[in-house]
């Protein structure tokens, strides 16, 4: 089979403070691409390697990863795209200094504040203009809504964890729109290839993993579902209202809900079906076949309670350690704390501040190398 194009749109928060003041997002994205601007007289820029590097809707910086053939690839390039902020966020630093303000930059790889604003991760996938696009839909809704059980990242919000960031601000199933009804699945169709031949596929209902494992596990999985759609055959029986499920299954993967064939579905049970749906599209000579294998034993970890990588599951373990470890209950602002510090960007002193990175070293899985970022965003 020919390998998909994929790619990844990553919208990164960020705080900014100067002299002791806390910026305005407006503020703190203008001086942070302060020195984009004065070079290039635009915050649109592409890199050399491929990747768009530009301010976005809402004053947001937004990193859009070069088109990739696995999703190895594409975590080496999202991590690219980390440093390439990082960077920039340094280069700012050093500039607003020479001016004689002590200016700080915070660079987050999250989805939601503490208000309840809320920006993207937006995947492309290239699939095959013959498929119909409601049986595209019929495969990937169900999929879409029980994914935030692999791809989840995760959030404590005084003493409520829920799965998924973006589980609770989705309002549509398929829309053109992406920020007034915040679909599962945005029906803008720009498959910069041949139209004839080609759609681009424009998820907009996922989370921004911080962990190579899951970020790698979500696209590998969506690569397997796509496969399924474009094959042909029955998709399985979802929920009734996709929307409520993602809601309830947002604070419980277990709960059932009523489902099309007429009786319950689970979160866990929906992607254990998935899962036996792909056994047939998995292959060892790409990385679906390790994938395939990955996405079970994820489940399977989940199913026996042992840690399963995935990234909801290791934010969840870590807050609640740390509140066992210092007594606290789930209400204590601090758990809060934490929950952003998982997602924070960069290092003090050859030390990853973010609580995400540290775990990753400890205990994950990485799917890239250092040398492998540094060429690409060479």
């Amino acid at each position: 089979m020919a390998p998909r194009i994929h790619g990844v749109e990553t919208e990164y928060g960020l705080v900014g403070a100067s002299d002791g003041r806390r910026l305005p997002i407006d503020e703190a994205a203008t001086r942070l691409f302060a020195p984009i601007a004065r070079r290039h007289a635009t915050t649109n820029l592409f890199h050399r390697a491929g990747g768009r590097l530009y301010l976005d809707i809402g004053s947001h910086p937004e990193y859009a990863t070069p088109e990739c053939t696995s999703a190895r690839d594409l975590v080496t390039a999202q991590r690219a795209g980390d440093a390439l902020l990082l960077e920039l966020a340094d280069r700012a630093r050093m500039a607003e200094a020479e001016e004689g303000c002590d200016t700080t930059f915070r660079l987050f790889r999250n989805n939601i504040d503490a208000f309840g604003n809320t920006w993207g991760s937006h995947e492309n996938h290239l699939v095959a203009r013959s498929t119909d696009p409601r049986v595209l839909s019929d495969w990937l809704v169900p999929f879409l809504v029980s994914r935030l059980l692999i791809g989840g990242t995760g959030r404590w919000r005084r003493g409520t964890f829920t799965l998924s960031q973006r589980g609770d601000v989705l309002g549509d199933l398929v829309s053109s729109q992406t920020t007034r009804s915040r679909p599962l699945i945005n029906t803008r169709d720009e498959p910069h290839a041949d139209p004839e031949r080609h759609r681009r596929l424009h998820v907009i209902s996922g989370d921004t993993n911080s962990l190579d494992h899951p970020m790698w596990l979500v696209i590998v999985a969506t690569e397997l579902v796509l496969r399924c759609a474009e094959a042909g055959g029955t998709p399985p029986a979802g929920p009734v209202d996709p929307l409520a499920a993602l809601r309830t299954w947002n604070l419980d993967p277990d709960a059932g809900v009523p489902a099309t064939d007429g009786g319950n579905v689970t979160a866990r049970g929906l992607q254990r079906t998935y899962l036996d749906l792909a056994t047939g599209h998995a292959d060892d000579a790409d990385e679906t076949g390790p994938g395939w294998r990955a996405w079970a034993d994820a489940l399977d970890a989940l199913d026996a309670g042992r840690p399963s990588g995935l990234e909801w599951d290791a934010k969840l373990r870590t807050i609640r350690a740390w509140r066992d470890r210092h007594g606290v209950d789930d209400t204590d602002p601090r758990l809060d704390a934490l929950d952003l510090r998982w997602h924070e960007l960069g290092a003090e002193a050859g030390r990853p501040i973010g609580l995400a990175a540290l775990w990753e070293a400890r205990h994950g899985v990485r799917h890239t190398t250092d040398e492998a970022v540094a060429a690409a965003r060479a």
